[in-house]
């Protein structure tokens, strides 16, 4: 590793190790939340995912392309059997169905049409369907939202052990994305998932119930979250959005009032 620009950015060349990375971003407390890497080796992509990493891109003119593994100072988390669901994702959800897996590429090229190339550059897709193809200790998904056969919404992500990590989404529809991430946290609460790490800080994480945590707090839940028996995955899928909705609404209902009577 070498330091390469200004706020401690620094070079990193395989073969190098994300779990010791992570924790040189931890123990030093480091301002950047960034380090080049020149390798969009599928291998190290996803154990830089499973290290607690999003790995992003980079174009750094000339047809140069960089991997920009991020590793927040704040991460937004999430049990997912809290995801807060509104009435307004209650009324959209009618007629749409939320599926995983049906068409990754499809919706790695919606999120690509939808915020653009900036950080999802052609490299990173192509290491993300390797690592889809292939297990790797991590699981690249898809989770889609459709009415009919149109797909109205969706995201990618990565699954490690008992944790999922949101990537990127789109939406199509207005309402669709509201009514796809209260699913989605349906569809992981049901599965058993006590993890949902929703990367850096928006305002509508807050709203979805998540919780700021520290670099280290983060990496701490993330570790403990990874190490559990690995979720088979949601074969219960796809199924009625509403139900999931249903679903999420009583399981959160039931754990506040556990609370409650805890207090």
């Amino acid at each position: 590793m070498r330091e390469s620009g200004p706020g401690g950015i620094f070079l990193v060349e395989p073969p190098l190790d994300p779990e010791a990375l992570a924790r040189r971003f931890e123990e030093e407390d480091l301002e950047s939340e960034f380090c080049v890497c020149p390798s969009f080796e599928p291998d190290l992509v996803a154990a830089l995912a499973g290290a607690g990493f999003i790995p992003m891109a980079a174009e750094l003119g000339e047809g140069l392309e960089v991997l920009l593994p991020k590793l927040h100072r704040f991460r937004c988390v999430l049990d997912p059997a809290l995801t807060r669901v509104t009435r307004t994702a209650r009324r959209e959800a009618r007629d749409l169905v939320f599926s995983m897996d049906g068409d990754l590429p499809a919706v790695l090229a919606a999120c690509v049409a939808t915020h653009g190339e900036g950080w999802l550059r052609p490299p990173l897709v192509e290491a993300l369907l390797a690592i889809a193809a292939g297990g790797r200790g991590i699981r690249v998904v898809s989770f889609e939202l459709r009415r009919g056969a149109e797909l109205v919404a969706g995201e990618f992500g990565v699954l490690a052990g008992s944790c999922y990590t949101s990537w990127s989404g789109f939406r199509r529809e207005a309402g669709s994305g509201t009514v796809q991430l209260a699913a989605l946290g349906g569809a992981l609460a049901r599965a058993g998932f006590t993890l949902w790490d929703l990367g850096m800080e928006m305002d509508y994480k807050f709203r979805l119930g998540a919780a700021s945590l520290s670099r280290s707090d983060f990496l701490a839940a993330f570790r403990a979250a990874r190490a559990l028996e690995p979720r088979p995955g949601l074969a219960f899928l796809p199924l009625p959005a509403r139900e999931l909705l249903a679903g999420a609404g009583r399981l959160s209902a039931a754990l506040k009032s556990q609370k409650e009577v805890r207090k």
